[in-house]
């Protein structure tokens, strides 16, 4: 198969990048804040949706709330750190659960338009792995753009 790795992409297509363990300390410390500054800083493809995923029921506000003292808007950024949130979205589920990734599928697609490229960050204790990426292929692989998994490296 052959695989495009160019920058080129289709003029509509969505981008998607979710952040498994996204109410661990990890994404509170690490990932939130690296998303934060790619956005502010235009690194990110216009458009991109970004969804946190967890065991932890929780909102996107609650999840902000934990972010609060990593992720920070300098002044004169305020309006652009609203506009970062108003991209995420959180789903609550189990890692090995079919219909739990089935959801996440549906509300990755309620956000897509046109070629749908989606990237699984998992920031997950390495038992997890296997379960989550077969559940990832299961249910929620990208019908019209690239799929992409980092696995962040345990310590």
């Amino acid at each position: 198969k052959k695989v495009q790795i160019s920058s080129s992409t289709a003029a509509d297509a969505s981008h998607v990048f979710v952040v498994f363990g996204a109410s661990g300390d990890l994404a509170r410390k690490k990932i939130y804040p690296t998303l934060w500054a790619l956005y502010r800083d235009s690194l990110m493809p216009k458009g991109t949706q970004i969804f946190g995923y967890a065991r932890s029921k929780m909102t996107v506000s609650q999840l902000r709330e934990k972010c609060v003292g990593t992720v920070k808007a300098k002044e004169g950024e305020e309006d652009l750190l609203e506009q970062f949130w108003a991209t995420n979205h959180y789903v609550a589920g189990s890692y090995d659960t079919q219909r739990d990734f089935e959801l996440l599928n549906q509300e990755m697609a309620a956000v897509e338009k046109g070629q749908a490229n989606r990237l699984f960050y998992l920031a997950l204790p390495p038992s997890v792995f296997k379960p989550v990426t077969s559940m990832l292929k299961a249910a929620c692989m990208s019908p019209t753009g690239w799929t992409r998994v980092i696995v962040e490296k345990p310590f």
